[in-house]
């Protein structure tokens, strides 16, 4: 009997340490923006989902749900070792980090999609814009603006941006491919 208490003992430590409530590592500037719930910008578009419990962009970014567009102001709230929880017009998003999908850490991860600066768009053409201002991709588009209107691709099956085919996945079950030929969508 005393085996099994010993064991259960291990196994509720065990979960208890990968339950995600380490710390993240950033940087002291970034613990200063979230311990003064800093204004910050997005660095690309988002898409949010409403599950039962919270709205959550996973980091993996599914093209599906509702668009929170490059540039929105937001209110940075938390931060742990696993997501990131800012404000969106009055909503509590949860920024999700699988690492995984995303091949990086949380730290990475909120480099990727939060500034205190916008985005300029003033480097993209004018499809570029259009489509950046949609969350779509078209032909001709950079590398560089499709980070932008899509983000980036899940790390697990894109393991680099200078590969000339990324994966992305409109929602769980559904992924397409984004082609580029001297840098540009084709």
């Amino acid at each position: 009997m005393k085996k099994y208490f010993i064991i259960l003992v291990m196994m509720i430590s065990a979960s208890f340490m990968l339950s995600g409530c380490a710390k993240a590592k950033l940087s002291p500037e970034v613990n200063v923006a979230f311990a003064k719930h800093a204004t910050m910008y997005t660095q690309r578009n988002m898409h949010y989902n409403i599950s039962r419990r919270a709205k959550i962009v996973d980091g993996t970014n599914y093209q599906v749900g509702i668009l929170i567009p490059v540039n929105s102001k937001v209110t940075l709230e938390a931060v742990n070792a696993k997501q990131v929880v800012f404000k969106y017009q009055g909503n509590e998003i949860i920024l999700r980090n699988i690492p995984k999908y995303t091949g990086i850490d949380i730290a990475a991860l909120y480099a990727r999609y939060f500034s205190s600066k916008k985005v300029n768009l003033n480097q993209f053409t004018s499809a570029e814009k259009e489509a950046i201002q949609i969350a779509q991709v078209k032909k001709g588009m950079s590398k560089k603006a499709v980070l932008v209107s899509l983000g980036f691709p899940p790390a697990h099956v894109t393991p680099t941006t200078k590969m000339n085919q990324w994966k992305y996945w409109r929602n769980r079950w559904t992924t397409f491919i984004v082609d580029f030929k001297n840098g540009k969508v084709y």
